[in-house]
């Protein structure tokens, strides 16, 4: 019996006294320490004097895209210096669609992107991240769809609002125009139209 017990452990998989691999703050905090890191402190002025700095966590802001392991690229990008402050009015409407209760910005999947990761990432040539206006959501579920097309038809036109549905829980939200689309970046096929169209 004492032999089995011994051939069991002896048996156990390899990976049980692996160490896991560092988790997302722990790769935040090493990134902090890079040069690429540089400006961080920079674009945390720049939010703070656009009185946005505590909208969303500064590690899921710069999330760079879902895709960065597949593309190969920085989990956390910083934007350009001279496109910081332009995610300060996206930022203000995420503010209030959080006050609501519709998202978090814990959620956040992919902020700013260089052309080089929008491309692999599978973004058109004018998205938006590409100017550091758009943030890309996972939510935990649909239930606030509703609300969130209601809040970009009536306050959308005013806010320049962007919101897509890549699914009914991955979003798009920009300050970048007037517009709505679905899973085939059109119009027709967003969820603020085809759920509007349901009897």
């Amino acid at each position: 019996m004492r032999r089995a017990l011994l051939l069991l452990v002896a048996c156990l998989p390899i990976t049980a006294c692996i160490a896991p691999g560092p988790d997302e703050a722990a790769r935040y905090a090493t990134w902090k320490t890079t040069p690429q890191a540089a400006g961080l402190p920079d674009y945390e002025r720049a939010l703070s004097e656009g009185h946005v700095a505590e909208v969303v966590p500064m590690q899921a802001l710069l999330r760079s895209s879902r895709r960065w392991k597949a593309c190969k690229a920085e989990e956390f990008l910083l934007p350009p210096a001279d496109r910081a402050a332009a995610i300060i009015p996206t930022l203000r409407v995420v503010q209030r669609l959080q006050a609501a209760g519709w998202l978090e910005g814990h959620g956040i999947r992919s902020g700013y992107r260089s052309v080089a990761l929008n491309a692999c990432s599978g973004g058109s040539s004018r998205s938006r991240h590409l100017h550091n206006t758009a943030l890309d959501f996972d939510l935990a579920s649909d239930a606030h769809v509703d609300d969130l097309c209601r809040f970009w038809r009536t306050q959308g036109p005013t806010l320049a609002m962007g919101l897509g549905f890549y699914t009914p829980t991955k979003i798009h939200i920009d300050t970048s125009g007037y517009r709505t689309w679905g899973t085939d970046y059109r119009r027709g096929t967003s969820l603020c139209i085809t759920r509007a169209q349901t009897p």
